[in-house]
């Protein structure tokens, strides 16, 4: 989530690790939206081949004058360099802008893996594709130009793959939809290590952070501005002590973040303001549960009900999140989840940032009357993302069993 809503319009073809470029959208619809959707939603995304080897430029300091210093950081690794690399040890942060109100949160990790493989042809899983099941129109990106052709093929096996690049994703329009082609990168006992419940005012594991620097803790200047500080409780500006989030809507262009309650010492890098220098969640298999709501406000000014759900790799927020020294711009990472990207829009796209670009055709409804479950789950066997809708009764429990996990998955 780049200031002033930055896009990158079209996928980088190359299989190599070109350096991301980026343009300051003006209107009150990017390109992206411009897109030809669908014309219904789904209710699931999975990108397959997320990771790689390659460097972004780490910031080393942040100099008075404005000097940003940098030296480059390489990272390799099955969903490199948004898991926990050994060379990079790269964790998320979660972002969240209003209007929307989060009700619940949570963070499950596994450590025994079950390196499973259903794709029988080594080849056909390095292919590039995009795979749509049961959708009656497909769009994508091919070559910077957006293209888009009739399904008309419901078979047992629908598909249709196309030559994107490097990254390649799957959709599905039924959360009951199981197509066999999709990987299943699972995990052995997932434990919840991370929780938040508005309701009940509990945080387990969680630190609030917005950019309020200044405001009771973290830093202002007139050189790089305001960094990271504690949230206050209501939301809205910062706080010289960590507070839990109250049960409150958060709205138009105001943000929150959230990072573990574990500090980072010497072991995150550089951090602007290490009074409130906290890491992100870790590993390369990981799941993000969310119960959220994004309703209209109405709200015409700058990111006016331009709702967002996003992650971050955590060195973005603790050096510059809105300033270009932070290693956002050469690829560090970030994950957009659910995101509006025009005023009063009704559609959530999802998307990654790295130094390859992807974004699927497909969009998410936004839950605007109503809330939502939904599981982000990252498989590092595979080096695939899902990022999927649950029935409203999924409850965040300590444990997720394997088969629960699994059928979130589409296997």
């Amino acid at each position: 989530m780049w200031p002033h809503k930055v896009i990158l319009p079209s996928l980088l073809l190359s299989s190599g690790l070109p350096a991301v470029s980026a343009q300051h959208c003006t209107t009150d619809r990017p390109l992206r939206e411009r897109q030809k959707f669908p014309r219904s939603p789904v209710h699931r995304i999975t990108y397959n081949n997320i990771g790689g080897e390659g460097s972004f430029n780490e910031v080393v300091g942040m100099g008075a004058n404005g000097e940003c210093q940098t030296r480059q950081k390489s990272f390799r690794g099955p969903l490199a360099p948004l898991d926990e690399d050994p060379s990079t040890r790269e964790k998320l942060s979660l972002h969240f802008r209003g209007p929307l109100h989060l009700k619940e949160f949570a963070v499950y990790n596994t450590s025994r893996i079950k390196k499973r493989d259903t794709v029988s042809n080594p080849e056909k899983q390095k292919a590039d594709q995009i795979t749509v099941e049961r959708t009656d129109t497909v769009v994508a990106t091919i070559n910077g130009q957006v293209v888009s052709w009739r399904d008309n093929w419901f078979g047992p096996q629908s598909t249709r793959p196309v030559s994107v690049g490097s990254v390649k994703w799957t959709t599905s329009t039924s959360p009951a939809s199981t197509p066999s082609h999709q990987p299943a990168p699972l995990g052995g006992e997932w434990r919840r290590v991370a929780y938040y419940s508005a309701e009940r005012r509990t945080a387990q594991n969680v630190v609030f952070l917005g950019n309020y620097g200044g405001q009771g803790s973290g830093l202002f200047d007139n050189v790089w501005g305001n960094s990271l500080s504690y949230l206050n409780a209501d939301g809205n500006g910062g706080s010289s002590s960590a507070q839990i989030l109250k049960d409150v809507s958060i709205p138009s262009n105001t943000e929150f973040s959230i990072f573990s309650a574990e500090r980072c010492g010497n072991s995150c890098g550089f951090s602007r303001a290490r009074d409130v220098a906290y890491k992100g969640f870790e590993g390369a298999n990981k799941i993000f549960l969310f119960h959220f709501k994004m309703p209209l406000d109405g709200d015409r000014g700058f990111n006016g009900d331009m709702p967002a759900l996003w992650a971050l790799n955590g060195r973005i927020p603790r050096t510059a999140q809105y300033n270009s020294c932070s290693c956002w711009t050469t690829g560090c990472g970030e994950v957009d989840i659910f995101e509006a990207l025009a005023k009063g829009d009704r559609k959530c796209i999802s998307a990654f940032h790295l130094t390859k670009f992807a974004q699927s055709p497909n969009w998410f409804d936004r839950p605007v009357d109503r809330y939502v479950k939904v599981a982000v789950m990252f498989f590092g066997a595979s080096s695939s993302v899902v990022i999927t809708k649950l029935p409203y009764e999924t409850e965040f429990s300590d444990d997720l069993k394997d088969s629960l996990v699994e059928s979130w998955s589409g296997n």
